[in-house]
């Protein structure tokens, strides 16, 4: 689609969700400007967007930013992968920095007018009701236990009150993500360790999974309607985990793993190698979070929000199709 005028700001350009997001806005016209720390952004490459370098932790720069924007998406949010913070401080030192970067964002955007879009996560909204007490204990605990949920939750609520104060600011709350543009560490991709044989196990836990395209195309459609004040789950497909790795596998022609383990075994075992990797001071190959996230994912209906915005959610086995395509297509399986 030719460029139109209007203009758009991605934080996080390079990321799976913002990826996404620059290209959906792309395809409906947008000037893009892609911010992203990497120097020289593969992700970025012949998508035609002005790419600004830097860190958005610095003074200054959020500022110098925002101004000639008409969107701005931040799918730039501090993702704190090692519970023990190897390298980059306390959790409570970073989700101060991480306020205090929000609090400049929403002044920036407040300042030039724009309208915000926020990606938050799936583990801020309110956990189905009658999950039984076990799991509500469970949950509340990897709340207290992470960095991960505080600062989205933290986060989010920023944003939220700025909205309810008259900033134009939609918050979208997404499943997990699944589809192409998946530029992580190979290490932290479960599609192609499964596709590899380096995932052996599995584990039965009821998850819902959402494509990354259909995210970038809702936040699209939300701030377009100017959805604003309330956060807009984003819900795909409910699956459970084993039965989605093994579709994985049965896509990618592979073998499924055999072994089946409990998924707090899983989140236990990880949780000591952490701990282990810590003591020698050194960040965990394979960090707590992702089964954490995987013990606090449940079933999730498509809300009247979601609906609204008129984005049908992609069949799975295309999401998961294209996933593996894209690994394939970099190397990693």
């Amino acid at each position: 689609m030719t460029a139109t005028g209007r203009r758009a700001l991605v934080l996080g350009a390079t990321g799976h969700l913002g990826n996404a997001v620059v290209r959906e806005l792309l395809a409906q016209g947008w000037r893009v400007s892609a911010a992203t720390r990497q120097a020289r952004p593969a992700a970025l490459d012949a998508l035609g967007v002005e790419v600004l370098h830097g860190d958005l932790d610095r003074p200054g720069l959020i500022e110098a930013w925002v101004p000639g924007h008409e969107w701005v998406i931040d799918a730039a949010s501090p993702y704190p992968l090692n519970l023990f913070g190897i390298g980059a401080g306390s959790a409570s030192a970073r989700l101060d920095e991480a306020r205090r970067r929000m609090a400049r964002l929403l002044g920036s955007v407040a300042r030039e007018g724009a309208t915000l879009g926020h990606v938050s996560s799936f583990t801020t909204l309110r956990r189905p009701v009658g999950e039984g007490v076990l799991a509500g204990i469970e949950a509340q605990w990897r709340r207290r236990l992470h960095p991960y949920f505080a600062l989205k939750s933290g986060l989010e609520s920023m944003v939220l009150d700025a909205a309810r104060s008259g900033l134009r600011a939609v918050v979208v709350n997404p499943a997990a993500c699944l589809g192409p543009w998946d530029r992580r560490p190979v290490a932290q991709c479960g599609i192609p360790l499964l596709l590899t044989g380096q995932l052996p196990v599995m584990t039965a836990r009821m998850a819902n999974v959402i494509d990354v395209r259909d995210v970038a195309a809702s936040l699209a459609a939300a701030m377009a309607q100017q959805r604003f004040r309330r956060p807009i789950p984003l819900a795909g497909h409910d699956c459970r985990t084993d039965r989605l790795a093994a579709r994985v596998c049965a896509l990618g022609g592979a073998s499924a793993p055999q072994l089946r383990v409990p998924a707090r075994l899983v989140g236990a075992g990880a949780l000591w190698a952490e701990a282990g990797w810590a003591l020698l001071g050194r960040p965990s190959p394979l960090p707590a979070i992702a089964p954490l996230l995987m013990l606090d994912g449940h079933a999730m209906p498509r809300s009247a929000e979601q609906l609204a915005l008129g984005v049908e959610p992609r069949p799975l086995d295309a999401t998961l199709r294209a996933a593996i395509d894209w690994y394939r297509g970099v190397g990693y399986c």
